[in-house]
């Protein structure tokens, strides 16, 4: 790390999970997660979220993925969903490739490094790169369906649907022909066991966007084949890596229709629902279809308590320049904040050229920043030390309310530097026995509240922020 992206973290993304389904860290405090996807470019060879160096040494990667990574240093984020493809991880059955796993070695340190808790997502979509999709390896598609890899179909998400090798892909996968799925879970077996011990990695997301295969009743095949699935793979993953968590999501079209799909909730510990969240307009560059978000946010914010389960919305965004995009993210923000839920915006990576014409990152390119950074950078409540957390931002006046409920202990407010733009923030506090200082360093606020011992009920606190942001 050079000195100016050197950040202070905690010895270990380690978080448990409390009755009520929250995030808890070792000191006993509710955390919050807010990061990126990282990202789309790793879709296909060779498989990373930026350019290629000109020397593919372990130096050479190190310090593209550091520089990378550095990029988003002054957005205030704790976390990052980290794409990974099984195409990459084993080329051909039973031949793992090395130097790939050695790559993302390389990319989970860059970002535990900048303090990111790292999520490892094994990513596919429409099953593999013959279907214009990403993922699965070339050997589990059948035979007569196998093609060269392809990212250029505007329409590849129709393949779950109207695609029949994708569907018979699947299909195959679900019913273990040729031990497919046995195959799956000898991979997340390698990589569990790789990264069992790191301290940055928080835990594994299964799969992303599974596809139905050839089911007609896409909630009866969750509840009879992708559950019991998931409450497989969470079990081989639990007792590899029992401090680790374990993610899960639902089909891909679920995330247009958050707001009504039916999650059923996997058995077993240390699990947390990762649902998408779209919006069929944006998603695809053209204008905002008027479906507010927060209706689907308090869906899942209701899935939460009701299955004392942690939500994390692992996938939402834009396309960049989409119509309506501000007003909707806005509002999908708001509504997160307001819930208190953990979320990845997707993505981060410098796409010098586009997988099938999306373009949802939040830099270019070149790495320059784009607008969508202005709505989704603000002030956040990170990690609370208490209960009943109100949190409300209002860019407009440049002002951040948090109060909640304290019966002592420090309480963590992010106050992204990209905000501040170089400003010391001003702060009105009411409460008792209320400090606080602020480290510019490391983004944060800290809002101490004395310990008044255990017959002294919670107090309120009552906090407002000014950014001084035009």
């Amino acid at each position: 790390m050079t000195q100016e992206s050197a950040v202070q973290r905690d010895a270990s993304a380690r978080l448990t999970i409390d009755p009520e389904g929250r995030f808890r860290d070792d000191a006993g405090r509710v955390v919050t997660l807010r990061g990126v996807n990282v990202g789309g470019r790793s879709k296909w060879s060779p498989f990373l979220p930026f350019p290629l160096p000109a020397s593919d040494s372990v130096e050479a990667l190190r310090e593209a993925a550091a520089a990378f990574v550095a990029l988003g240093r002054a957005w205030g984020l704790n976390c990052v969903r980290l794409t990974f493809s099984w195409e990459a991880i084993e080329p051909e059955r039973g031949r793992y490739d090395e130097r790939y796993l050695q790559r993302l070695d390389l990319l989970v340190d860059a970002c535990w490094d900048a303090g990111w808790r790292v999520l490892l997502d094994f990513h596919q979509d429409v099953f593999a790169g013959a279907f214009s999709g990403d993922g699965f390896p070339a050997w589990c598609v059948p035979e007569a369906d196998r093609a060269p890899p392809r990212h250029d179909d505007p329409q590849w998400f129709l393949g779950y649907v109207a695609n029949p090798g994708v569907r018979r892909s699947f299909q195959r996968f679900w019913d273990n022909e040729e031990g497919l799925r046995d195959a799956l879970l000898a991979m997340w077996q390698r990589v569990a066991s790789r990264y069992r011990h790191h301290p940055g990695v928080l835990g594994f997301e299964i799969i992303n966007e599974p596809g139905w295969g050839e089911a007609e009743d896409i909630v009866a095949w969750k509840q009879e084949v992708l559950t019991p699935f998931h409450e497989e793979v969470a079990r081989l993953l639990r007792a590899i890596a029992p401090d680790k968590l374990v993610f899960w999501d639902g089909p891909g079209i679920d995330a247009l229709y958050a707001r009504h799909a039916i999650f059923p909730r996997p058995q077993g510990e240390g699990l947390v629902f990762a649902p998408h969240l779209y919006d069929a307009g944006l998603i695809n560059g053209q204008p905002w279809t008027g479906e507010r978000p927060e209706p689907a946010i308090e869906h899942l914010a209701a899935f939460r308590r009701d299955h004392a389960t942690p939500v994390l919305i692992g996938e939402f965004g834009v396309a960049d320049g989409a119509q309506g995009w501000e007003e909707w993210l806005t509002r999908a923000m708001d509504a997160i904040d307001a819930h208190q839920l953990s979320c990845t915006l997707w993505e981060f990576s410098r796409n010098e050229e586009l997988w099938n014409g999306e373009d949802l990152s939040v830099v270019d390119a070149a790495g320059n920043e784009r607008a969508v950074l202005d709505v989704f950078v603000r002030p956040w409540l990170r990690a609370l030390a208490g209960s009943e957390p109100h949190v409300a931002w209002i860019p407009q006046e440049g002002r951040l309310h948090v109060r909640w409920l304290s019966a002592g202990g420090t309480t963590e407010i992010v106050l992204p530097e990209r905000c501040l733009r170089g400003q010391a923030p001003s702060l009105s506090v009411v409460g008792e026995g209320v400090t606080w200082r602020h480290e510019a360093a490391r983004q944060t606020l800290f809002v101490t509240v004395a310990d008044a011992g255990d017959a002294t009920p919670p107090r309120p606190v009552d906090l407002q922020v000014w950014l001084g942001r035009p």
